[in-house]
């Protein structure tokens, strides 16, 4: 998405001092369109490259404080930021991800979050870009990075948080849960749209790349679910389950080709 400036950093740090944070800002553009920014906490990279992991990485990439959070344009962080992350790391001192809580529109908690303190596979499924924290450096170490092919203007256009965190947790990074509210995020979210057929497309891929073959008959239970609870209609079964069967396919080739893990440099 391109910015013509900056504006659109205030209302995200309006409950915070906007000068207590070291921020980066991938700027997805051409070379007609460059930003700059004259704010010494404001790092600016113009990228060329498409896809919400390309911008990620480079964030990621770039970044030079212990302690990185992900972030969005579309949010509003929770008063007193900055301390409640120094304070879950002071608590959890050996942890190398830390997750914390989103609220929607209304006030509400944005989705089900699992009574954890430490994450499971299930449980990572319901943490969202914007409420991600980690050690940079641990992270560097393990070669944990965004998935080229997961996520907004990717292949598979969906899955992205739970392919990165998956990374983490399977190489054994210790990932701690806090049921604390950091953020507010607007109620609709592509993460949210999940009988589409990007969901479809992702969501079936994913399970290809974590359960095998076993894959197929996710695909057939999930295409039963989202119909038994309304996210798709009975006369849209047979497309949607092609829209998973091609994903499976697609992720089979990738994979095939030597593609599918390869860590991108930008």
């Amino acid at each position: 998405m391109f910015r013509e400036n900056l504006d659109f950093l205030t209302p995200i740090f309006v409950n915070n001092t906007f000068e207590d944070f070291d921020i980066i800002v991938v700027n997805q553009t051409t070379e007609a369109k460059i930003i700059t920014s004259e704010l010494k906490n404001v790092t600016v990279i113009n990228s060329l490259e498409r896809g919400s992991p390309t911008s990620r990485n480079l964030a990621i990439r770039t970044a030079t404080a212990d302690v990185c959070l992900m972030s969005d344009d579309d949010i509003v962080y929770q008063s007193n930021l900055k301390q409640t992350v120094i304070d879950a790391y002071q608590e959890n001192p050996n942890a190398d991800m830390i997750s914390f809580e989103a609220l929607n529109e209304d006030g509400q908690p944005y989705t089900y979050y699992y009574d954890v303190k430490t994450h499971h596979k299930k449980s990572l499924k319901k943490i969202y870009t914007w409420v991600i924290s980690f050690k940079r450096e641990s992270f560097k170490q393990h070669q944990v990075y965004f998935n080229h092919y997961f996520g907004v203007g990717s292949v598979f256009k969906g899955a992205t948080e739970y392919v990165f965190l998956r990374t983490a947790y399977d190489k054994g990074l210790t990932m701690i849960h806090e049921q604390t509210k950091i953020v507010t995020h607007p109620n609709i979210s592509s993460g949210v749209l999940m009988g589409g057929d990007n969901s479809f497309f992702a969501r079936t891929a994913l399970a290809q790349r974590f359960w095998g073959n076993l894959s197929y008959i996710w695909l057939l239970k999930f295409t039963l679910f989202m119909w038994k609870d309304g996210f798709i209609k009975r006369s849209e079964i047979l497309a949607k389950f092609k829209i998973g069967l091609n994903g499976i396919t697609t992720y089979k080739k990738l994979k095939s080709a030597g593609e599918i893990n390869k860590i991108y440099e930008n």
